[in-house]
């Protein structure tokens, strides 16, 4: 599923308006990708890292686009929820049909 810069900034904004974490788990690597107010990489541990550590120069569209996700948790409002696609997630922010 290919996710473009532009869903990836909407998507973005939804998480800043409503307060929300959004982390994507890749399958057999060990960062994953923070969305809240900004786009991070973080551990497993949820601390931060370089994103060049993390993913190389690769930006952050193209590296959501490009590794098998495990999950995808939003924390919203004192509850999580799941996803298992970038679609799934792009639905219920309402970003895309």
């Amino acid at each position: 599923m290919t996710l473009t810069q532009r869903e990836l900034e909407a998507l973005v904004n939804w998480a800043r308006s409503g307060s929300r974490r959004v982390r994507i788990k890749f399958k057999g690597l060990k960062y994953s990708v923070l969305i809240s107010r900004y786009v991070e990489a973080v551990d497993a541990a949820g601390r931060r890292a370089p994103w060049q550590v993390a993913f190389g120069s690769r930006p952050p569209h193209d590296v959501l686009s490009s590794f098998s996700i495990e999950e995808i948790a939003v924390d919203e409002a004192g509850s999580s929820k799941t996803f298992a696609t970038i679609s799934d997630l792009l639905k219920h922010a309402g970003i895309r049909r």
